[in-house]
C-alpha cells in the first residue's frame, strides 16, 4: 500500500462538450427517474417513513393512537390500533416510528420544496445525481480516464438494484451517497482538514439513515491515518448527528443506542453466511453484468495497491461481510440493497482491471472497441433485467395506495373504523379515519371493540388487499357487505355485528 502522503496526480480539465456531454446524461437521468418514481406512502417501509417525516414536521416524537375513548389502550390488543411502520407504546396511547430517522429527515427537508407527494422524488433524485458525483470524482481519483469514470456511473445509475432504490421511498440511495461522501471526504483529509469535517457530517449522516453504517468507522481510520488534526475535524463534523442520534433514540425507544426495530441479534447468525454469499454470488454478476467478474483480479492492478482503494475495498468487505450473518440478506434479489453501498467499489475494481489490461504492452487494438462494445452490452442488458424484475412497474402498484385512500377520504363518513392491514399505514398518512388492524386485535375481544365502536356510533369499515382477505374473513365475524374494490384494495362494510358473548 502507498503511504499516506501520497497525493494521486490531479485529472486535467475537461473539454467544454465532455462536460456539456455528462451534464445532460445526469439531466436525462434525473428526467428518467422522475418519470417512473412511485413517491406514495404505501406499505409498511413506504408509509412508516412518510409518517414519521410528517411527525417531525409537526415537532413530535410520538402519534397519539385513534382508538375509542375511555377504554385503555392494551384492552383490544396492545397493536389493534397500530398502523403499519409504527411501533405501540406499552406505556401511553400514543406509537412510535419504527424506522430509523434519516430518510424522514430528509423528506421533510424535500416536502418544504416539493410538497408531500412528491418528496421522495426530489430525495432519491438528488441521492442519484450525488452518487454519481461522487463514483465520478473516485474514479478519476484512481487515475481512472474520463471515459472509464462515465462509464463506472452509467453503469451504477442502470443497475436495477440502484433503480430499485432510486424509484420509491427507501433509505438504500441515501446510505450509499452518504457513505460515499464520508469515504471520498476522509480520503481527502490530508489536503485540508475542513475535507474531515465533512466526513464528519457525512458518516453522522450515513448512520441516521441506517445504523449499521457506523461500520464506516474502520475503513475511516484506514483513510485518516495517522493525521491527528483530521480525527479533531472528523468529530466535530459528526458531534451534531450522534447526539441527535443518541437523544432521538432516547426519546422514542428509550435508549441512546436503542432502535425501533427492537432486539435484532437473533436475526444474525453464522449459519446464514454460506447460502447468504452464494445468494449474492448468484445476483450480483446478474445485477452488475458478469463483466463485474474482472473485480476479482483487482489485487493483481497495482492501483488497487493504493491507500485509496484499499479504504474503499474495506468498505466493500466489511459490508458484504456483515450482511454475509443476517437472515433477511438471502430471501430475495432486492435484499442485496443492504450492500448497495458495496456496488461502486466492485464497479471500480472491474473497471480498473480493464484498463490495466488495455494500457498492458502488446494488448491488441481491438480490445478497446471490444471493451466497449462489452459495456454496452451490459447496458442493455441491465435494462433488460430491470424490465424482467418489474422495476418499472413499482409507481403504478403504489399508486394503488394513495387511490384507495382518497377514495376512502371521499367516500366513508369521518368518524369511520376501518379494519385494514396492509393499506393501514397509508390510510394514517392521508387520511384520519380511525385505523383498526383486524390481525393485531386479541381474539375473543372483537365483539367487545365492535360494541365500543357502537357506543361512539362509529360506521364500521374494512379495506383489504386480495392476499389478507381469507384470514381476515376468518377472524372478522358478522355480515360483511362488499363496496367496491379500489386498484389492489376491496372495502366492506360490516351490515350485522357478531353477538358478544
Amino acid at each position: 500500500m502507498e503511504p499516506a502522503t501520497h497525493r494521486p496526480t490531479p485529472p486535467a480539465g475537461l473539454p467544454r462538450a465532455v462536460v456539456f456531454l455528462l451534464l445532460a446524461g445526469a439531466l436525462g437521468y434525473a428526467v428518467f427517474l422522475a418519470r417512473f418514481s412511485a413517491s406514495f406512502a404505501g406499505g409498511s417501509d413506504s408509509s412508516g417513513y412518510f409518517n414519521s417525516a410528517r411527525l417531525l414536521g409537526a415537532g413530535l416524537f410520538h402519534a397519539p393512537l385513534r382508538m375509542p375513548a375511555g377504554h385503555p389502550h392494551p384492552e383490544f390488543g396492545l397493536m389493534a390500533f397500530q398502523p403499519l411502520g409504527f411501533i405501540a407504546d406499552k406505556n401511553a396511547p400514543r406509537m412510535a416510528p419504527t424506522y430509523p430517522i434519516g430518510l424522514p429527515l430528509h423528506l421533510l427537508a424535500a416536502s418544504w420544496v416539493a410538497g408531500w407527494r412528491h418528496a421522495s422524488t426530489v430525495v432519491n433524485i438528488l441521492a442519484a445525481l450525488g452518487t454519481g458525483a461522487l463514483l465520478w470524482h473516485l474514479a478519476r481519483r484512481l487515475q481512472l480516464s474520463p471515459g472509464w469514470a462515465a462509464a463506472a456511473v452509467a453503469w451504477l445509475w442502470l443497475c436495477p438494484l440502484a433503480l430499485f432504490a432510486a424509484l420509491q421511498p427507501m433509505s438504500d440511495h441515501l446510505a450509499l451517497l452518504w457513505s460515499l461522501a464520508a469515504l471520498a471526504a476522509a480520503l481527502r483529509s490530508g489536503e485540508h482538514w475542513r475535507w474531515s469535517v465533512l466526513a464528519g457530517v457525512a458518516v453522522s449522516l450515513a448512520v441516521l439513515v441506517r445504523p449499521t453504517n457506523v461500520l464506516l468507522a474502520l475503513p475511516l481510520v484506514v483513510a485518516l491515518g495517522w493525521n491527528y488534526r483530521g480525527y479533531l475535524g472528523l468529530i466535530l463534523g459528526g458531534l451534531p448527528g450522534g447526539i441527535f442520534f443518541c437523544y432521538y433514540n432516547w426519546r422514542v425507544y428509550g435508549g441512546p443506542l436503542a432502535t425501533g426495530y427492537g432486539e435484532v441479534w437473533s436475526a444474525f447468525s453464522a449459519s446464514y453466511a454460506s447460502p447468504n454469499l452464494a445468494h449474492f454470488a448468484r445476483w450480483i454478476p446478474r445485477l452488475l453484468t458478469p463483466f463485474v467478474g474482472a473485480a476479482l483480479a483487482v489485487p493483481f492492478v497495482r492501483a488497487a495497491r493504493r491507500r485509496d482503494f484499499a479504504v474503499l475495498g474495506l468498505w466493500a468487505v466489511l459490508l458484504i461481510g456483515f450482511y454475509a450473518f443476517y437472515y433477511h440478506s438471502g430471501e430475495t434479489w432486492w435484499y442485496l440493497r443492504f450492500i448497495l453501498p458495496a456496488f461502486p467499489v466492485l464497479i471500480l475494481a472491474a473497471l480498473l482491471v480493464a484498463q490495466a489490461g488495455l494500457a498492458r504492452p502488446g494488448a491488441p487494438r481491438w480490445a478497446r472497441a471490444g471493451l466497449l462494445v462489452l459495456l454496452a452490452l451490459g447496458a442493455g442488458w441491465q435494462l433488460r433485467l430491470a424490465r424482467q424484475l418489474e422495476v418499472f412497474d413499482i409507481a403504478p402498484g403504489q399508486a394503488h395506495y394513495l387511490e384507495a385512500a382518497n377514495w376512502a377520504k371521499e367516500h366513508l363518513p369521518p368518524d369511520s373504523a376501518v379494519f385494514c392491514m396492509q393499506v393501514s399505514g397509508a390510510l394514517h398518512f392521508y387520511t384520519d379515519l380511525m385505523v383498526v388492524r383486524w390481525d393485531q386485535v386479541t381474539p375473543g375481544r372483537l365483539p367487545d371493540l365492535l360494541a365500543a365502536l357502537a357506543e361512539e356510533k362509529r360506521p364500521v369499515y374494512a379495506a383489504l388487499y386480495e392476499f389478507e382477505t381469507p384470514d381476515a374473513q376468518s377472524r372478522m365475524s358478522g355480515r360483511w357487505v362488499r363496496l367496491t374494490t379500489v386498484g389492489e384494495t376491496t372495502f366492506w362494510r360490516l351490515a350485522d355485528a357478531p353477538p358478544k358473548g
